[in-house]
């Protein structure tokens, strides 16, 4: 279905889904996540539905990459399972050497998208046009390119040419994938939809993706609109993990796409599935569960019981589970309890508001005489997980200490 002047709402497909997780969402995670934890995830994401990962960027070693390809050869993987491995050009020769020295396996680097990244990086020393042709040479055939935008003041005609200029000559070079990357996630809905509009007009037989970042809340609407307006292809990571704030939640991306009958990738998702991959992720990536995050939030669908449910007022059917609060607290919502969990014969409509709230008043006092405790143990996990995180992670000063021990242990070692 096609509404004002090519916008799309439902009832169409988008032939690419590629999940950033293994690439965006590691570089956010402040620990060492081991490749076995990287490829469970994976595997998880496979259960699911998904086929086509981000699974690294130099200069980190492509180990996934490694893993990927094997499990795929031995059958632990859909033969359809695909890689892209992120290259950025200001350490290009490192992920090359990698590469290079994976020469044997040919055959796996031809069946990988290389997805270069800061392509305007020393851009008159022509060190795009080195890097895919070093790539080449090593048996490379897939290329995706990514304009990197700085949006916080719109989309101008000069900005948009610059964009073009970067989109021909990437194509010149022979990509087939351009990435219009919102890199500090500042673009908005109306902006996106005109820049999106304007691209798939102008470049009819492009594949265009949008890799939206979530720094404003609005990574969800941006990926929405981009595809409504004719991009090809989504990018997203589980529960949003990426840079910052994130990039577009997956497991939110499908059900939106979902409810508005939309096809993602080439093969059937299931939303469930996702969801627990989501979950699973948090967990591995030993991050604070994001408990009310929409679509995977552990606690999302738990919903307040009573008379303060309007889902329920509304007879949607959904399915959730409950708690009970202070503020929610009244005759009716005894009543309503009574008749769910309650054994007593007495008909619970018939007990009068006089009887319910003295038993409302006492549990309110009982509430209230809770909060103490429950505050000093509240502090204390937090305390816990901040210390946690405080003597777990590396900083800028570590690195640098680090290096400069190393580095004196070398010198006084050559005298």
């Amino acid at each position: 279905m096609k509404l004002e002047n090519g916008i799309r709402y439902r009832d169409f497909s988008v032939p690419y889904l590629v999940d950033e997780t293994l690439r965006e969402g590691i570089e956010r995670t402040a620990f060492p996540i081991t490749v076995d934890a990287k490829l469970s995830i994976l595997k998880s994401m496979v259960e699911a539905g998904l086929r086509d990962f981000v699974v690294g960027c130099g200069p980190e070693e492509p180990l996934v990459w490694d893993r990927l390809h094997r499990a795929r050869q031995a059958g632990e993987l859909p033969a359809d399972t695909q890689a892209t491995f992120i290259v950025l050009l200001n350490c290009w020769e490192t992920a090359l050497a990698y590469f290079k020295a994976r020469a044997h396996r040919r055959e796996w680097i031809a069946d990988t998208v290389f997805s270069f990244g800061m392509i305007t990086y020393r851009q008159n020393d022509r060190e795009f046009e080195r890097a895919i042709q070093a790539f080449r040479d090593i048996g490379a055939v897939k290329f995706k390119a990514s304009v990197l935008n700085n949006f916080r003041n719109g989309v101008c005609e000069q900005r948009y040419a610059e964009i073009c200029r970067q989109i021909d000559w990437a194509v010149n070079l022979g990509v087939e994938i351009i990435r219009i990357n919102d890199s500090v996630g500042s673009l908005q809905p109306h902006v996106t939809r005109w820049l999106c509009s304007k691209l798939v007009a102008d470049y009819p037989r492009l594949v265009f993706c949008l890799h939206a970042h979530n720094d404003n809340g609005l990574a969800l609407a941006n990926t929405m609109q981009a595809i409504q307006c004719g991009f090809q292809m989504v990018e997203g990571a589980l529960a949003g993990f990426g840079n910052r704030s994130g990039i577009a939640p997956l497991e939110q991306v499908v059900k939106l796409c979902r409810d508005n009958n939309i096809k993602l990738g080439a093969h059937p998702l299931e939303l469930d599935k996702l969801i627990e991959a989501a979950r699973y992720c948090e967990e591995k990536f030993l991050q604070l569960p994001g408990i009310y995050r929409p679509v995977s939030g552990k606690f999302e669908t738990l919903s307040n019981y009573g008379v303060l449910n309007i889902p329920d007022f509304l007879e949607t059917q959904d399915e959730n589970a409950y708690f009970v609060n202070y503020v929610g607290l009244h005759p009716q919502t005894l009543r309503q309890a009574l008749a769910d969990y309650s054994s007593l014969s007495t008909p619970v409509a018939e007990i009068a508001d006089e009887e319910l709230w003295p038993i409302v008043e006492s549990l309110k006092e009982e509430m209230r005489a809770s909060m103490a405790d429950i505050e000093v143990r509240y502090q204390h996990a937090l305390d816990g997980v901040m210390e946690f995180y405080r003597s777990c992670t590396y900083s800028p000063m570590h690195l640098a200490r680090y290096a400069e021990r190393q580095l004196r242990q070398e010198q006084s070692a050559h005298g």
